[in-house]
């Protein structure tokens, strides 16, 4: 459903059978729908009909990140099988309530290929309904939304981004973590992941990360006879003196130090990070 083309990968104009949604998740170039030209950019969505030609239209050192994803046994009210939109409707689709949502499905949609376990087929199912419950809440209930909401379904989508940030963290500390690979897992912006993730932890994912690695490490020291540059290694810092610099302005005191000591000092936040 993710793929990368540039311009060596020559497409003739072809149709489908079945509804085709197309969103450009990355780059730039052209794309010909139903006989018309569009310039394309990240945020691109298409909503591409049963039987309307398209292509894309790449020169030079042009490069484009594409989801595609087809549906079959679509039947909506009033429209014939397999249509999302009205024939000869602009296929361009331009969210303004539920775009932000939109997108995170569609990372759910890549974390779930990655998983490929045996519930993979039926969770992209469940993942693929609720983009289009996105696109028609879109395109033909969002003015009749009510005015106190039961549910907030963006504050469920943040909590939910949030939720899958600190697992993520927690299963691989120990590995080189930065902002942009936090976020590449999200597939948001490393801006708005920073943004919501402080907005509902109260810190940063990097010193999330750092807290996970340092409480780490204090186990160790608390609990083995492990050499500091060994747990240095281990919670994800292979240069032991910057983890011992880390230590120190995170406790306020050396790791060797808090090995010694019985009363432990705890985590603290620099005020310069608050």
């Amino acid at each position: 459903m993710r793929r990368f083309f540039d311009s060596t990968d020559k497409i003739e104009s072809h149709s489908h059978d079945f509804l085709s949604l197309i969103y450009i998740l990355n780059g730039e170039g052209k794309y010909e729908m139903g006989g018309r030209m569009y310039d394309v950019s990240s945020g691109t969505f298409f909503i591409c009909n049963p039987d309307v030609t398209h292509h894309r239209i790449l020169t030079g050192n042009q490069r484009i990140e594409e989801f595609h994803v087809g549906i079959s046994d679509l039947r909506l009210k009033g429209l014939p099988e397999n249509h999302l939109i009205p024939k000869n409707e602009e296929p361009l689709f331009d969210f303004k309530h539920y775009g932000q949502a939109f997108l995170n499905s569609i990372g759910e949609v890549m974390v779930e290929q990655q998983k490929n376990d045996e519930t993979s087929i039926l969770m992209l199912k469940c993942i693929i309904m609720k983009m289009l419950v996105y696109i028609i809440k879109e395109r033909y209930i969002s003015v009749c939304k009510p005015k106190k909401p039961v549910i907030s379904l963006e504050r469920y989508e943040k909590t939910e981004m949030v939720n899958n940030i600190r697992a993520f963290i927690t299963e691989n500390y120990m590995k080189p973590l930065s902002l942009a690979q936090i976020s590449a897992n999200t597939y948001l912006s490393p801006i708005y992941v920073s943004k919501v993730f402080k907005e509902a932890v109260g810190e940063s994912p990097i010193t999330y990360l750092i807290r996970i690695r340092l409480s780490k490490a204090c186990e160790l020291l608390e609990n083995s006879d492990i050499p500091i540059k060994d747990i240095a290694e281990q919670v994800g810092y292979p240069d032991a003196y910057y983890f011992s610099k880390l230590f120190k302005k995170y406790f306020g005191v050396s790791p060797a130090h808090y090995r010694r000591v019985k009363e432990k000092p705890v985590f603290r936040v620099p005020s310069s990070e608050d």
